[in-house]
C-alpha cells in the first residue's frame, strides 16, 4: 500500500497524521500487542521536534533580502566528520544586516536568509547554558524545546543511572524542576506540539531495558496519562529509545535494539496499519567516501516538515575510521518526503570539535529554527549544555 504523503498548507490533511491519542492506546504493558496507529488529532499541529514548519526538502531558498550564494544540495557542512573546530568568520569584515523574525544574516555579507532554508548550515560561535550546568556527577544533555515559540526547554540532567527529565521556562535563569517522579531514571525528552492527549515522548529505564513512554504535558504541570508507546515501536526482550517524530508527516525515528545490536529505526504512520519498522539507510560524508552510520545512539531529531534530520555519529576520518577515542560528532541528513534520506548526511563543522576525543551530541533546533542545542564534553567526560545560532 503507498504512503499517504502530506501536502503541508493543508490542515485537515495535517491534523490527520498525528502520531496518536490516548483513546487510541492501553495504559500498561510494552508489548500488549496492539498494533501502533495514527490516529487523528483537534488542534493545529505545532513544533514537532522543536523546529519551525521547514520550506521543501533542502531546496535552498533565500531570505527576504536573497542571497548572492545559491543553496547546495543537502545539509552543507565541512566534507570530514572529524575536521573542523569551529569556523568563525575567516576573516570576513563585519556587517549588519536588517533581517526579519524566523532569518539570519549570513555571515560576511548583508543577506538575509529563512531559518527554514537547511540548504545551508553554519553556525557562529557556541554559548554555554551556564544556568543549567551543575556538578561533573549531574552531566546536562538532551536539551528539546518545550513550546512553539519563547525559549523554554526540557533537558535531562544527572549520571546516567540517576538521569532525570526537568523543564526550565526561563533556561538563562536557572535550573528547571523534575517532571517525573524523582525514582525514575530518564532520558530524551521530545514534546510533539498539536498532538491532543499524549505530547511528551521519552525513554524510560525499566526491569526489562530502556522502553520508550508517551505522557500528557502542559506548562509547569508533572506529566500525566502516562503509557507505553505501542507496538511496532516498542518490541519485547530490546531496548527501544531516543524517539523523533515529524508530526506533518507521520514519521517517528527511534533507536532499538531489535536487530541485535543498535540501529536506527523508522517507521511511516500514515499508512495503516502501519509497516514493520525498517533500519534507516543513513550514511555519513567523509572526505571522497559515504561511511554507515554507526554508534549506539544516534539521538536523533527530525524537524516538523520532516525535510531534515539532525544526529550524532562517532567522528571519523576519511577512511570511515574512527577518529579520537570515543569522539561524536553531530551531521544532518536532508529527507526525501517519504521519511527516506535524499543523501549522505554532512558534518556541522562549525560546532563539531577536532581533538581532545571531545563528544557532540543530542542536536535539536528552537521553534523558529534559527538556534541549535546541543550538548558537548569538550573531551572532559561532563556534559554540558550549548545554544549557537545560524549565520
Amino acid at each position: 500500500m503507498p504512503l499517504r504523503l502530506l501536502k503541508l498548507g493543508e490542515r485537515a490533511q495535517l491534523l490527520a497524521l498525528g502520531l496518536v491519542t490516548l483513546s487510541g492506546l492501553a495504559l500498561g504493558s510494552a508489548c500488549a500487542g496492539k498494533k501502533f496507529t495514527a490516529q487523528p488529532g483537534s488542534s493545529e499541529s505545532g513544533n514537532g521536534s522543536g523546529g519551525a514548519n521547514a520550506g521543501g526538502d533542502g531546496t535552498g531558498e533565500a531570505g527576504a533580502s536573497g542571497s548572492a550564494e545559491g543553496g547546495s544540495s543537502g545539509a552543507s557542512a565541512g566534507e570530514n566528520g572529524g575536521d573542523g573546530a569551529s569556523a568563525g568568520s575567516a576573516g570576513k569584515p563585519p556587517v549588519a544586516c536588517d533581517c526579519r523574525a524566523g532569518e539570519y544574516c549570513q555571515d560576511g555579507t548583508v543577506n538575509c536568509r529563512k531559518c527554514a532554508d537547511f540548504s545551508r548550515l553554519e553556525f557562529g560561535t557556541a554559548q554555554k547554558l551556564n544556568t543549567l550546568a551543575q556538578t561533573p556527577q549531574n552531566a546536562e544533555r538532551f536539551a528539546r524545546p518545550a513550546g512553539n515559540v519563547g525559549s523554554q526547554l526540557f533537558y535531562v540532567s544527572g549520571a546516567p543511572d540517576k538521569a532525570k527529565i526537568l523543564y526550565a521556562a526561563a533556561p538563562m535563569s536557572g535550573v528547571g524542576v523534575p517532571v517525573t517522579l524523582l525514582t525514575q531514571v530518564e532520558s530524551g525528552p521530545l514534546l510533539v506540539n498539536g498532538y491532543t492527549d499524549q505530547n511528551l515522548f521519552f525513554d524510560r529505564l525499566q526491569a526489562g531495558g530502556r522502553k520508550l513512554m508517551m505522557a500528557s504535558w502542559s506548562a509547569p504541570a508533572i506529566v500525566m496519562n502516562e503509557a507505553f508507546v505501542p507496538e511496532p515501536i516498542n518490541a519485547s526482550g530490546v531496548d527501544d529509545y531516543s524517539i523523533a517524530i515529524s508530526p506533518g508527516t507521520g514519521h517517528v525515528y527511534w533507536m532499538s535494539t531489535r536487530s541485535g545490536k543498535p540501529e536506527l529505526f523508522w517507521l511511516p504512520t500514515s499508512m495503516s496499519p502501519p509497516p514493520d519498522p525498517a533500519v534507516l539507510d543513513l550514511k555519513i560524508k567523509a572526505g571522497k567516501n559515504e561511511c554507515p552510520r554507526s554508534g549506539d545512539d544516534a539521538t536523533p531529531w527530525v524537524n516538523t516538515a520532516g525535510s531534515v534530520l539532525f544526529f550524532r555519529n562517532p567522528s571519523v576520518n576519511d577512511n570511515c575510521q574512527a577518529n579520537d577515542a570515543g569522539a561524536t560528532d553531530l551531521f544532518a541528513a536532508p529527507l526525501n518526503s517519504d521519511g527516506t534520506v535524499k543523501a549522505a548526511a554532512t558534518a556541522l563543522s562549525s560546532l563539531n570539535v577536532t581533538g581532545g576525543a571531545s563528544r557532540e551530541t543530542d542536536p535539536s533546533l528552537s521553534p523558529d529554527s534559527c538556534t541549535i542545542y546541543f550538548a558537548t564534553d569538550n573531551g572532559s567526560g561532563d556534559f554540558d549544555l550549548y545554544k549557537a545560532q545560524r549565520k
